[in-house]
């Protein structure tokens, strides 16, 4: 009887190993067909790793900071305006896309994408480009400092779209700058004041970086970055009106700074087209360049921000 009780009691032993084998409790089962004894080291395999994500924004620019409560812009929105350009100012500006030579693709478009614009500055600035300029790190060696005249006068200069290695939709190469640098009055940092592109919501203060989104529609997102973070005049949630104080513009860059300006963001608040035909999603970066010499003739002229 003792016999026959210990071979039941093995089989039932047996049973239970191969149920829980097939069922993880040892671990995962390896897949059909494998060699249980084959591990990577053995075999000589090795587990690949796909590359790392890029970054959607140049480390120059910032990072991501968009909030899920960011004005939405309403569901059913027309295609995106997109009038003929601002005649030729009173001031001295290259055309938009026609960027300094070997610094990039630029991009010609017509389209003023706000059409409303509160020049960012309270003051006079200058736009170009702070990477490619004088001081600036491919900048031109006969002119190493940022505080170059050249820097300080006209005429003006797009670097939307300038060389880049990140995300701008817009850009030939589907990469490039996604803002417009300016400088502001004078080379001196944390003395001259960045203004409210139109009324609405801060959005999100990042570590160097202002996010204001347009309260009304298309609730256009605009970012500024490299003020004097400390000497903010504004906290996050704050409602603004355009031309209100948001900060001054200095070289904050996280803990290495940049050079003395801001760079501004138009983002995309609908869906659209651009005059090229381009599609436009939410969000995508929008040349800046034409809304800001529109902006500029109008504060020129003596215009209020409204």
């Amino acid at each position: 009887m003792r016999a026959p009780l210990i071979i039941l009691i093995l089989i039932v032993i047996a049973v239970l190993a191969l149920v829980g084998y097939n069922s993880g409790w040892f671990g995962s089962p390896p897949p059909p067909g494998a060699n249980p004894s084959a591990t990577p080291a053995a075999s000589g395999a090795t587990t690949p790793s796909g590359p790392a994500a890029e970054p959607e924004e140049p480390v120059g620019d910032g990072g991501v900071e968009q909030l899920p409560d960011e004005a939405q812009p309403q569901p059913a929105a027309d295609p995106v305006k997109t009038p003929d350009a601002p005649s030729a100012g009173s001031f001295g500006h290259f055309p938009a896309g026609d960027l300094i030579p070997k610094s990039g693709s630029g991009y010609l478009d017509r389209t003023v994408w706000s059409p409303n614009l509160c020049f960012p500055f309270a003051e006079a600035a200058f736009a170009n480009s702070q990477v490619y300029g004088a001081g600036g790190g491919m900048g031109p060696k006969d002119k190493p400092s940022q505080c170059d005249s050249s820097n300080y006068s006209l005429p003006w200069r797009d670097n939307f779209c300038e060389s880049r290695g990140y995300a701008s939709p817009l850009c030939v190469s589907g990469k490039g700058h996604q803002g417009q640098d300016i400088r502001p009055a004078t080379c001196k940092k944390d003395l001259h004041w960045v203004v409210a592109a139109e009324d609405g919501i801060i959005t999100d203060v990042g570590t160097y970086t202002v996010t204001l989104t347009g309260a009304a529609a298309p609730h256009r997102v605009y970012r500024y970055l490299h003020m004097r973070m400390n000497q903010l005049a504004v906290k996050e949630g704050a409602q603004v009106k355009a031309g209100d104080n948001l900060g001054k513009a200095s070289n904050d860059f996280g803990g290495t700074p940049t050079t003395i300006h801001m760079h501004f963001e138009i983002r995309a608040g609908v869906a659209g087209t651009s005059t090229d035909g381009k599609a436009v999603k939410l969000h995508t970066f929008l040349p800046p360049y034409q809304s800001l010499v529109a902006a500029y003739d109008r504060k020129r002229s003596g215009q209020a921000c409204h």
